[in-house]
């Protein structure tokens, strides 16, 4: 309860430093064309969402760029959104921040918390001073659909609230030499795959129908027998094994297929036959490579409102203290910018996985990379008690979305089954809000986005002390500071070597030895014993300082410059006289 106090405190403060922060230099973004107006009180289609990055592309030619950085299983371009203001500089000369969604298709909202997140940050840019900062100095990338195929089938064709999840390559599940033979079948035609329940003679059912309402199964018990069995969703036995709906689309989890900790299929299910082997996540772990100024990285998912963070599994090294700092408070702040969300370990709080996201970009790219799980049904829990029942749930349909959520049971002739009844719960129901809700969720989680992003290196050189030594010899010191949570070069990217040290240039005097200053009271300086023209440092802290030392011989002005792969490239003239 204390910590929570603090942090509703800290989010008061956040408010109070924003009202009364000076306004922003920068005017609004000019578009050069119409912009697209989406409204995110419902989901989009794939081609919808594409067709709005071209438009934003088009409308901010130099701001804003759109690329297709590989193709999928399918053969349908990966499209990658890139955001980062010109003046300031390139993009790969500053820290960044990389956004994806919908890595499993039927997570659909997952791209709409980075579709509105683009629309917000390039319609708001000169208009919101935070936002602003953070856009000047950060760059940002944006993959908004991981899984193209997939997403746009669960839009195009029957699906259901967890189905298409796989991306679309061909897996032999049940093993009889034919592969996605056995998938869901549309018994009524309604476009829709629902359940299916059986009528049986009484005292042979699982179930039974509740008396409260019929269109609600309970189950039977030694009083009340049941005439009803639940058969699952809606499918015929398509393979002829006896079996219904086995071997559908897939199975391949995207997010099981990354190449920091993978394990195969008989230990974790859903992976392919080896790391990347899917050109989706390839092709994002290929560019991503190629983008090591990423330092921070989220994803989002459904459902359960969780904010989540590696290690997937309890084999992995512990996190070094610095880097959990950074998570924490990360993680700390999303409790209360998303109500109901929690804060959580992967492999501790809610399963072992392997081949994540999150431990591909924190121990290959060395990123902060958090997943949020999105959308909660808490809202439906109408006595309280932690729970949502099926009584509840229908409460809400009837109440508050007047029976668009449910499907009305119907009898239709089965091959296999004979009569049966299908109908339930339709399939953007339970995992995703509903329209009239969708926006607050979207906003909330591309505020926790935007808080994450200002957690990036921030880079300032301090006032420099100069003492002239005589003969022309100067001792120079100059502090640098990082404003924000994250080094300049994280921890892991430390242990594992992901990126070279940063590196700190003088122009414009002779350097005769550089170092790091130790303790200026007791003036203890550890020189590097190589190389003085080119200072090496391992990292700006992050919320912290070094202090860099140049023995020079020469006068005038000379120009310092400091090169960090992830904490950007800064630069100062100072005056030596």
């Amino acid at each position: 309860m204390k910590r929570r106090s603090l942090l509703n405190s800290a989010v008061m403060l956040f408010g109070i430093v924003l009202t009364l922060a000076p306004l922003a230099l920068a005017g609004p973004l000019q578009p050069k064309r119409p912009l697209p107006e989406p409204r995110f009180n419902r989901l989009h289609h794939n081609d919808e969402i594409f067709d709005a990055l071209r438009g934003y592309a088009a409308a901010y030619p130099a701001w804003a760029t759109l690329e297709s950085i590989g193709k999928s299983s399918q053969g349908n371009d990966m499209w990658l959104f890139t955001i980062n203001n010109p003046v300031t500089g390139r993009a790969l000369d500053k820290p960044a921040m990389y956004v994806d969604g919908s890595t499993h298709a039927n997570e659909v909202q997952g791209a709409e918390t980075v579709f509105y997140l683009i629309d917000y940050m390039l319609k708001n840019y000169g208009k919101l001073p935070r936002l602003t900062t953070l856009m000047d100095r950060a760059a940002f990338y944006f993959v908004p659909v991981v899984s193209p195929d997939s997403r746009a089938q669960w839009f195009d064709a029957p699906s259901t609230r967890d189905w298409p999840r796989s991306v679309q390559v061909a897996i032999d599940d049940d093993r009889d030499g034919l592969a996605d033979e056995d998938g869901y079948d549309d018994l009524n035609g309604d476009g829709l795959i629902t359940q299916m329940r059986l009528k049986v003679p009484p005292g042979q059912g699982r179930f039974r129908l509740d008396p409260d309402d019929p269109r609600i199964l309970i189950p039977a018990d030694e009083n009340h027998p049941g005439d009803y069995n639940l058969l699952g969703l809606e499918g015929i036995d398509n393979d002829g094994d006896g079996r219904i709906n086995e071997d559908g689309i897939g199975y391949v989890d995207p997010n099981r297929t990354w190449g920091y900790e993978w394990q195969p299929r008989y230990v974790q299910m859903g992976a392919p036959d080896y790391p990347l082997q899917i050109p989706e996540t390839r092709a994002i772990a290929l560019w991503a490579e190629a983008h090591k100024n990423i330092a921070a990285a989220q994803s989002f998912h459904n459902s359960g409102g969780m904010i989540l963070r590696g290690p997937g599994s309890k084999t992995q090294p512990r996190y070094p203290m610095s880097d959990l700092r950074v998570y924490d408070k990360i993680g700390e702040m999303g409790e209360t910018m998303l109500p109901g969300y929690g804060y959580m370990i992967t492999w501790k709080d809610l399963y072992t996985a392997y081949g994540t996201t999150d431990d591909h970009f924190f121990g290959r790219i060395g990123a902060f990379a958090i997943t949020n799980e999105l959308y909660r049904e808490e809202h439906k829990d109408a006595d309280g008690d932690g729970k949502v029942t099926d009584e509840e749930r229908m409460s809400f349909n009837d109440l508050m979305t007047l029976g668009r959520m449910f499907v009305d049971w119907q009898e239709v002739e089965h091959p296999q089954y004979g009569a049966v009844e299908v109908g339930g719960w339709r399939r953007d129901t339970g995992r995703i809000p509903e329209g009239w809700m969708l926006e607050e969720e979207c906003h909330r989680n591309a505020a926790f986005v935007l808080y994450h992003a200002r957690q990036l290196p921030f880079l300032e050189f301090g006032e420099p002390k100069i003492r002239n030594l005589g003969n022309g010899i100067r001792r120079l010191e100059v502090p640098l500071y990082n404003r924000r949570t994250i080094a300049s070069r994280p921890a892991v990217a430390q242990r594992l070597k992901i990126v070279r040290k940063d590196v700190v240039t003088l122009q414009g005097a002779v350097v005769l030895a550089s170092g790091m200053v130790e303790n200026s009271w007791l003036n203890l300086v550890e020189l590097q014993k190589k190389r003085p023209e080119r200072l090496l440092v391992d990292a700006v802290p992050g919320e912290g300082f070094v202090t860099l030392f140049f023995l020079v011989e020469g006068g005038g002005q000379v120009r310092l410059q400091y090169d960090s792969v992830k904490g950007g490239r800064i630069s100062r003239e100072i005056d030596l006289e």
